[in-house]
């Protein structure tokens, strides 16, 4: 759910790293954190890392290297996909009872052409078409205890599923909902790290998604395993709402001290603030739900595994 473009800001990103020591910590690492440096340089403009999934992978970020990639995953791969799919009960009753508050529309970024007098909606049946809300348990590594509070069964589920990205600001876990008629263009995502689950909740006939050249359609109670920095888009041709829990995992190529080292790096109040007013800026977000986010997120740097990579 990335429709950001990673290098109008990457720079200060990197320019928050080397100011607060982040960088030259990664840098002085061991062979252990050599993706990571690579990584980090290809950010500040000094290396290349090439996509090595083909033409179709074209994330924001510069490529984590040495990943291997492709559209679509098999499910049960993931440890995390037997669970979603054995709490799928339980998780679609908790969704469908929601009702449309605290949640975020972004249909702005689906359908820039939205007139701003169409009303924004999650998980109604009345949901103007062409419209696309969430409902959000976390959002840019803070969570969103209104929605948790709501959804016990689903917030437990979230909270054990091993590798989760849950700290990682650009992980989701969500409610998705897309109202009939709508289509989701074609995009990539901010970075190569993720694997992204869909544990599809409420699907109507007509509804597809394409990763990559290969098309897909969902099977209520079962996940889709994607890699969403391929191009990717969505379709609800139905006359219903489309309805998934988007739950995010890390890359299954990459090390326990590569997560952590990524965790820490983005998620330094110092550097969320760079991209944190962007990326809620493409959303009818309420007034009151930036501060909160901003409060939050400077909180969170008395964190002992940010202490270990940062100065301050």
């Amino acid at each position: 759910m990335t429709w950001e473009r990673g290098v109008a800001h990457i720079g200060k990103v990197i320019e928050a790293m080397r100011s607060g020591g982040y960088f030259d910590r990664i840098m002085a690492g061991g062979a252990e954190l050599a993706r990571v440096q690579q990584f980090l340089r290809a950010c500040a403009g000094e290396a290349v890392v090439r996509p090595s999934g083909g033409p179709l992978q074209r994330p924001d970020y510069p490529c984590f290297p040495g990943l291997r990639h492709k559209p679509w995953h098999e499910p049960q791969d993931f440890d995390a996909v037997r669970m979603l799919e054995a709490a799928y009960p339980a998780i679609r009753d908790e969704a469908l009872q929601l009702r449309s508050t605290e949640r975020l529309d972004y249909s702005r970024a689906a359908r820039p052409w939205r007139s701003a007098l169409q009303p924004s909606t999650l998980l109604r049946p009345d949901a103007a078409p062409g419209t696309w809300t969430v409902y959000l348990f976390q959002h840019m590594g803070v969570d969103v205890e209104g929605v948790k509070a709501c959804c016990p069964r689903t917030r437990a589920v979230i909270d054990a599923l091993p590798r989760a990205c849950t700290d990682y600001p650009w992980g989701d876990f969500i409610f998705s909902a897309m109202s009939a008629r709508s289509h989701l263009r074609p995009h990539c995502s901010i970075d190569n790290l993720r694997v992204r689950i869909h544990l599809a909740l409420a699907i109507p006939e007509g509804c597809r998604i394409r990763v990559g050249d290969q098309t897909r359609s969902w099977q209520e109670g079962r996940c889709l395993a994607f890699e969403d920095s391929f191009e990717h888009e969505v379709w609800n041709r139905s006359g219903t709402r489309r309805v998934v829990l988007i739950a995010d995992l890390w890359h299954p190529d990459l090390t326990d001290i590569e997560i952590e080292a990524l965790t820490a790096g983005f998620r330094k109040a110092a550097v969320r603030r760079v991209f944190l007013r962007e990326r809620i800026g493409i959303t009818d977000a309420p007034h009151d739900y930036l501060p909160l986010i901003e409060t939050q997120i400077e909180r969170q740097d008395d964190d002992p595994m940010l202490r270990a990579y940062w100065n301050d």
